[in-house]
């Protein structure tokens, strides 16, 4: 039964988030002629020479795509895009025919901002869903899998053609909102994959790491790790402390470890998932 809910949630996920993406596409992007990457930005060239909508084409191309996929890649992978190849076509034709975010044309930024924000949340649910966005994704795996080329340099060759392909026709203004639009779409994934939560992770090198690390456990009630390390010039033995907490802690810890020892180097960096005792799990 439990099993039954999981794949009956997962299915929804990516039914929703086929729904953001096809909105996203048919509401804003192709109303007002702004750049779009993927197989819907092909579409949109082909639909110039070819007299069909672009639904039919995005219809025809995923399905190609999916062929290809479940010869050469297999069943399993096959089946995570079925739904989205077969939903997205249909959902895109019913949306374009909609005008509700018509007034929306009278401000492009907005209309940019507002349509990567619906496809990168749109393409998050799908992935959380354990599905695949299909398109050009397809092509990536399979050329991976064939020939060993990294699936991210297939996609960003094939969307990086498809833009400046349209950037021919469209010109300078719309292309750039189009590239607006992914970066928005990029960060939002992003954001959703990671339930829209970040931490600070700080590694610190000090010889007075014990001081140190009493002042992170009893003071700042901080959690941390120690690597064994080794300086390089002096090939000295170093205790290196890793600790992750959250953002608004960042300061304070600084202030008690440069408190203890002004000349301590520590590097500080954003990490977008931690899983596991004392967060995921209660201490």
């Amino acid at each position: 039964m439990q099993k039954l809910m999981e794949r009956m949630r997962s299915y929804l996920m990516i039914a929703l988030g086929t729904a953001l993406t096809a909105a996203a596409f048919g509401l804003i992007v192709l109303p007002q002629g702004l750049a779009a990457g993927g197989i819907t930005g092909l579409s949109v060239l082909l639909g110039r020479v070819l007299p069909l909508p672009v639904s039919a084409i995005v219809f025809v191309l995923n399905a190609g795509l999916f062929l290809l996929g479940w010869a050469l890649v297999g069943r399993d992978f096959a089946f995570k895009t079925l739904l989205v190849s077969l939903l997205f076509p249909v959902l895109l034709e019913l949306f374009q025919r909609l005008d509700i975010l018509a007034e929306l044309s009278a401000d492009p930024l907005i209309s940019s901002l507002l349509a990567g924000g619906m496809l990168g949340f749109g393409t998050g649910l799908v992935l959380l869903g354990n599905g695949s966005c299909g398109g050009f994704d397809i092509l990536g795996v399979v050329l991976n899998k064939k020939l060993g080329v990294p699936v991210s340099l297939v996609m960003f060759l094939c969307d990086g053609a498809v833009l400046i392909a349209q950037a021919l026709k469209l010109g300078v203004l719309n292309t750039v909102y189009g590239v607006l639009v992914i970066l928005v779409c990029s960060f939002t994934v992003n954001r959703v994959l990671t339930n829209g939560k970040e931490e600070g992770q700080m590694l610190i090198f000090s010889q007075r790491y014990e001081e140190i690390r009493w002042a992170l456990l009893d003071d700042q009630d901080v959690g941390l790790t120690f690597l064994n390390g080794e300086t390089g010039y002096q090939r000295r033995p170093i205790k290196v402390i890793v600790t992750v907490m959250p953002h608004s802690k960042i300061e304070n810890v600084k202030k008690a470890v440069y408190g203890i020892d002004p000349t301590a180097f520590l590097l500080l960096n954003s990490t977008r998932y931690v899983g596991g005792k004392g967060y995921t799990l209660s201490r």
